[in-house]
């Protein structure tokens, strides 16, 4: 008999999974937002914005794309960047609708998330700023 195993809550990595699945998603609309942008293009901002904490992965972004294009939020058009085709893509009104959503409600969060850090004596580092940070 196979048993699943759980999560182990203690494990930082644990927690850096959760966040980095949810943020990853939050700044690839970001960055579509700033300007259009192909898969390798959007990983390696988000991984330079964040100062490499959080890597998106081709397994993270191709299938959020491909979705989000499904779901109407972004749009893709084929372009040959350095010889090379590419599909570059860009945010739709509903995807830039949908990335002022979710600013408003990381926002909404912030204040609690930042006095809960303080609360645990853990340090709260300040943002880059590239990333919509202070």
């Amino acid at each position: 008999m196979v048993t699943a195993t759980r999560p182990d809550m203690v494990s930082e990595e644990y927690w850096e999974n959760l966040i980095k699945k949810s943020a990853s998603r939050y700044f690839l609309l970001g960055m579509l937002f700033r300007k259009p942008m192909h898969g390798y293009e959007i990983a390696k901002t988000i991984e330079d914005c964040c100062e490499g904490w959080c890597k998106p992965t081709d397994g993270m972004i191709y299938p959020t794309l491909k979705e989000m294009v499904a779901g109407g939020y972004i749009e893709c058009e084929s372009e040959v960047i350095d010889g090379r085709v590419r599909k570059v893509c860009h945010l739709t009104d509903k995807g830039r609708e949908a990335y002022r959503s979710a600013a408003r409600v990381w926002a909404s969060v912030l204040p609690y998330l930042n006095n809960s850090v303080k609360e645990a004596g853990a340090t709260v580092d300040s943002a880059c700023g590239c990333c919509g940070g202070d």
